[in-house]
């Protein structure tokens, strides 16, 4: 197991390190690459507490920024969406959420590539439809990202608004996943093993991101994220 947890910590900097320059999508990054190395239900658990650790850091540096009506009518259709989720997660294989995996990285970046942006702000109706979908993407592959990066990114915000409901969204909706995840008995002692052997470089990743954010382009690690989303979607779909 020691060549493997060498490997997690290497993947929890780089984690660490991203998210905390850019608020959003590493998840989906680390998810695949610890697929590679530990069962992808075992992965999936650790990205539940590590989003917890790293939100929790990113919510007091971004707390200035925070405006309720953006996050909670996501947040609240997001709950309901989570039993679904766990549903999933507890009743379906290993090779079919990987597949799952590889579609919502692809989908992610695919609307990133095309640019598609609608004329006016969305509505209240696309913020449930979001929330409720990235809830069941919490529960049934531990990661809520996909349709809330996109229902921001769409949105005529700076990027201190976009960053801070995004960190917001997925700290309070994996506080939920969180509790789920408790209940239902997910958090064994392998995984709380593993996440205590990999808190320390994800705690240094986050550190470097955050002195990294407003120095570096964050455009540019953006748009990185965005093309390693993609290959590494390509990769859960054709991984045998």
């Amino acid at each position: 197991m020691m060549p493997e947890i060498i490997y997690l910590q290497l993947i929890a900097f780089l984690w660490g390190l991203v998210q905390g320059l850019t608020g959003f999508g590493v998840m989906l990054v680390a998810l695949p690459l610890m697929a590679f190395f530990i069962d992808i239900k075992t992965a999936i658990a650790l990205i539940v507490l590590f989003g917890m650790v790293i939100n929790l850091i990113l919510i007091v540096q971004l707390s200035d920024h925070f405006e309720t009506r953006k996050w909670l009518p996501m947040l609240m259709a997001s709950f309901p969406g989570i039993p679904l989720g766990v549903y999933i997660h507890k009743s379906t294989s290993q090779r079919p959420l990987e597949i799952i995996v590889g579609i919502v990285l692809i989908a992610t970046t695919a609307n990133t590539w095309l640019g598609i942006r609608p004329k006016h702000s969305l509505g209240r109706i696309w913020a449930l439809a979001t929330g409720f979908c990235a809830g069941i993407l919490a529960g049934s592959i531990g990661t809520s990202g996909p349709p809330v990066v996109i229902y921001t990114s769409l949105q005529p915000w700076s990027k201190s608004e976009i960053k801070a409901t995004l960190v917001a969204f997925f700290m309070l909706n994996g506080l939920g996943v969180v509790v789920f995840y408790l209940f239902n008995g997910f958090f064994t002692c392998t995984i709380l093993e593993i996440f205590v052997w990999c808190a320390l470089p994800l705690l240094l990743g986050v550190a470097a991101g955050s002195c990294l954010y407003g120095r570096i382009n964050d455009e540019t690690y953006r748009n990185a994220v965005i093309w390693l989303l993609g290959i590494l979607g390509l990769l859960m779909l054709l991984k045998w």
